[in-house]
């Protein structure tokens, strides 16, 4: 058994700071997807117009552009775990305004500092990826992340969806974002304790 843990961690070069990205990525994803897919759905229900779901569109792939900027600055200069980090007190900075004020209008503010956490996020991770990988493995560590990712793609929405299903679209919405806003503290906890500090590494 020891045998077959220690061919698997060889063969795909994971540590400690690699498994807590995952781990990271798997709580911060769940919320994500289970929260802000239902978007849409929740400013309508809040009295938002069609104007405001097209603008909510607009503005995602507007920050899924223009944040992979500001987050490669801030992994070059903090390093990739103060800036992932950081990156998640902003987000969830972002869900507890959703929380807290059910309009539709406090739902827009608070979708900027959450919304794109993947895109401000990935020059970090990558960074992480490439410093604790050895160089053969760095491709795996890659691929790893993007089938990981894909986890709270494919569980997230089906828990949104029961969530709402239950408590109704307001409430079970909500309760979504409160589970994220869990799940995003959670993150904080592993990023803190587990993922090796890029000064460390050097």
């Amino acid at each position: 058994m020891l045998d077959i843990k220690k061919s698997l961690k060889n063969f795909f070069g994971i540590n400690s700071s690699m498994i807590s990205m995952l781990v990271m990525v798997i709580l911060i994803g769940m919320g994500e997807k289970m929260a802000e897919r239902f978007l849409p759905l929740y400013l309508i229900a809040l009295g938002g117009s069609i104007y405001a779901v097209g603008f909510l569109n607009a503005m995602d792939n507007f920050l899924s552009a223009i944040y992979s900027f500001p987050g490669g600055y801030l992994a070059e200069k903090l390093g990739y775990k103060k800036s992932l980090m950081l990156f998640t007190v902003i987000a969830l900075f972002g869900y507890a305004i959703v929380i807290i004020i059910p309009r539709w209008q406090a739902v827009l503010v608070g979708c900027i500092f959450f919304i794109s956490w993947t895109a401000i996020s990935l020059p970090a991770i990558m960074s992480l990826v490439s410093r604790v990988m050895s160089k053969d493995k760095r491709t795996m560590g890659v691929t790893l992340h993007s089938l990981v990712r894909r986890i709270p793609m494919a569980l997230g929405p089906i828990i949104g969806g029961l969530l709402i299903g239950a408590f109704g679209k307001v409430e079970g919405i909500r309760i979504a974002f409160c589970l994220a806003f869990v799940l995003g503290l959670l993150s904080l906890i592993v990023q803190y304790y587990f993922i090796e500090d890029s000064e460390e590494k050097q």
